[in-house]
C-alpha cells in the first residue's frame, strides 16, 4: 500500500466565490451561497500577506461554491503563487471547467499544482445530484485531462440516499483512475432536520464497509472516511479522519453551520477523540443517538 496520506492540517482554505455551475441537491450551501459576500482582492491579498509573513500554512486552498465560474480566479492563484511559499496550490472544484483542456493549462500555468474533484455517483446518478445533464461527463473529462498532465488530485464524494446503492461501484471507478486518495463525506446538512430525506443511516453503510474496503485494497487507494463517528470498526486502507483545513468563511456561514448540530453524541463526555464529528442534529432527528452502535473511545 502506497503511503500517499494528506496532512489537512498543514492547509488553508479560502472561500473567493458563490457562484455554480451546478445546482448539488446534497449542497450544504444551497440557497446561502446566493446571500455570501465574495472575500474581494484586496481582503484576499492582505489574508495571503499574513499568512505567508507568519510562515503559518504552507499549503493553500481556493474554494467557494464553484471556484473555476469565477473569471478572475487566476489572478487569485498568481498572487498567492508569487511569494513561493505555498508547497501546493489546490482547488477545490466539480471538475466541470476542467474539461477544457485549455483553461486547465492556465490554471497550472497561473500556479495551481492540486485538484480535490467531487464525484457524487456514476453519471445517470451524478447528473441527477448535481442536477446537471452532461455533468458528470464534463468532470470525468476534467480527471482524464488531469492524468494525462500528471497533476495531483483528490476525489471526494458525499453519501447520500441518493447515491448509497452505487457506493461499490463508484469507488470502485474512482480507484481506478489515478487520484492520490480518495474522500467519502458522511452528509452534515445545514438544517436541524433532514429535510430532502438524503442522509444514510449508518448501520447501513457498515453494511457495504467490507465490499468497499476490499475494493480499494486491492487498488492501492486509501478510502478517507469524513465525518464519521470516529468509534466505527474500519481497517486499513480506510482511515477515519475528521480533520480539516483552517477555514476562511464569511460569518453567515458559521452561523448557519451552528444548525447541524456539529459534534452531537451521546457519548461525548466520556470519549477522548478529538476530530470526531460525532453525528448531526437532523441525523438524531432522524436515526436516533445510535447508543448501541457507538462507544466511547478511552
Amino acid at each position: 500500500m502506497t503511503d500517499t496520506r494528506i496532512d489537512l492540517a498543514k492547509y488553508m482554505v479560502v472561500s473567493i466565490w458563490w457562484g455554480c455551475n451546478n445546482d448539488c441537491s446534497l449542497c450544504m450551501l444551497s440557497g446561502l451561497k446566493h446571500k455570501l459576500p465574495p472575500i474581494g482582492f484586496e481582503k484576499y491579498k492582505q489574508l495571503i500577506d499574513s499568512v505567508v509573513k507568519d510562515r503559518s500554512f504552507e499549503n493553500l486552498i481556493l474554494s467557494g461554491a464553484e471556484v473555476t465560474t469565477f473569471d478572475d480566479l487566476g489572478r487569485y492563484v498568481r498572487y498567492a503563487a508569487s511569494f513561493g511559499w505555498f508547497k501546493k496550490i489546490q482547488i477545490q472544484t466539480n471538475g466541470r471547467r476542467l474539461s477544457d483542456s485549455a483553461y486547465l493549462e492556465h490554471l497550472i500555468d497561473c500556479g495551481v499544482n492540486e485538484f480535490f474533484i467531487s464525484v457524487h455517483g456514476l453519471e445517470d446518478v451524478h447528473d441527477a445530484i448535481a442536477r446537471r445533464p452532461g455533468a458528470y461527463k464534463e468532470t470525468l473529462a476534467g480527471i482524464h485531462h488531469l492524468e494525462d498532465l500528471g497533476i495531483p488530485f483528490i476525489t471526494n464524494t458525499v453519501l447520500t440516499r441518493e447515491n448509497y446503492h452505487q457506493t461499490v461501484p463508484l469507488m470502485t471507478m474512482l480507484g481506478q483512475t489515478k487520484a492520490m486518495e480518495l474522500h467519502l463525506w458522511n452528509l452534515f446538512p445545514m438544517e436541524a432536520k433532514d429535510g430532502k430525506n438524503l442522509i444514510v443511516r449508518i448501520g447501513d453503510f457498515l453494511e457495504l464497509l467490507p465490499e468497499i474496503t476490499s475494493t480499494v485494497k486491492s487498488l492501492d487507494k486509501h478510502l478517507i472516511l469524513k465525518a464519521f463517528p470516529h468509534c466505527l470498526a474500519v481497517h486499513p486502507p480506510v482511515v477515519l479522519d475528521g480533520r480539516v483545513p483552517a477555514a476562511v468563511l464569511p460569518d453567515r456561514f458559521w452561523q448557519e453551520f451552528q444548525e447541524c448540530g456539529f459534534g452531537t453524541c451521546v457519548y461525548r463526555n466520556d470519549c477522548r477523540a478529538q476530530d470526531c464529528w460525532g453525528l448531526s442534529r437532523a441525523y438524531i432527528q432522524k436515526y436516533g443517538q445510535e447508543k448501541n452502535m457507538l462507544s466511547p473511545i478511552s
